[in-house]
């Protein structure tokens, strides 16, 4: 998130960056909407913390106003349009950071077991089954932060649940390659990337990862399946008559998904030859 305006009655700093709802803060914590969800992502957060596991927000509880209290995470926010991404997250070592991180949290959920009554936001709350962990879903580069020392984390915890790890790397690869039929877009906010640097950043990201051969072979079609969900979800949830994500219905956010698995289908196998 990035600086915004500052309301000197309240002290309160409003952050850019948020799609769905107003994210201020307050001195060395972030505050936001808190929703029915907000139990089963703190709970996955206490634990994270617990294990050491510090590259994501520290879970705080709730304020006066009913609003999730997180703890601030120090560095340079990244970002996803109009503006240009930031440089030192447009490059094939940051995809390979952000595949790291993502292995670091899965491995640092081992022992969490959430609790079945907690629901997450689009689905209810459950047990993991075998080989499942607690998927993120959303790491794009507009939810990661850049640190002092040059590592990253990552924030909102919201659209969190229960899956199936190459969930989480088939919305990275999506995000940072990127994998956008948009060209346009692709130049305005990643300083325009060609596709053998594409190529390249996806293999960059499964490597951090340290993806294994069978889970390399899984990820073209997890990429298209996770495209499709994306829009189905959003569609969902403008149809639930939540205003933010009506307006996302509207600007086309349900649509470019199904756009982009065209895109990516048509070249599926030179993808999947990079990570094989």
């Amino acid at each position: 998130m990035t600086s915004g305006r500052r309301d000197p009655a309240s002290q309160e700093e409003i952050l850019g960056g948020g799609n769905t709802g107003v994210v201020v803060r307050v001195g060395d914590t972030v505050r936001r909407q808190a929703g029915h969800w907000t139990p089963a992502v703190h709970a996955l957060l206490d634990h994270l913390e617990s294990v050491g596991f510090d590259a994501a927000p520290r879970a705080l509880g709730t304020d006066a106003q009913g609003r999730e209290v997180a703890a601030y995470l120090q560095g340079q926010a990244g970002t996803l349009g109009p503006e240009a991404l930031a440089p030192p997250f447009r490059t094939v070592a940051a995809c390979r950071a952000i595949g790291a991180w993502l292995r670091a949290f899965h491995e640092a959920q081992a022992g969490f077991e959430p609790d079945p009554a907690l629901p997450w936001r689009v689905v209810p709350g459950r047990a993991l089954a075998a080989g499942e962990v607690v998927v993120h879903h959303d790491v794009g580069t507009y939810n990661t932060v850049l640190r002092p020392d040059g590592s990253f984390a990552v924030i909102d915890f919201d659209f969190a649940s229960p899956g199936r790890p190459v969930e989480d790397l088939a919305y990275v690869l999506w995000s940072w390659t990127p994998l956008w039929h948009d060209d346009a877009a692709v130049r305005r906010e990643m300083g325009g990337v060609p596709l053998s640097e594409r190529l390249h950043k996806f293999a960059a990201v499964l490597d951090g990862y340290a993806a294994d051969a069978s889970l390399r072979a899984e990820v073209p079609d997890a990429v298209l399946r996770r495209m499709t969900e994306q829009s189905r979800t959003l569609e969902d949830l403008a149809a639930q008559g939540d205003p933010a994500f009506v307006r996302m219905v509207a600007e086309g956010h349900a649509e470019r998904p199904l756009l982009d698995a065209e895109w990516f289908g048509q070249r599926r196998e030179l993808f999947a030859a990079a990570i094989s």
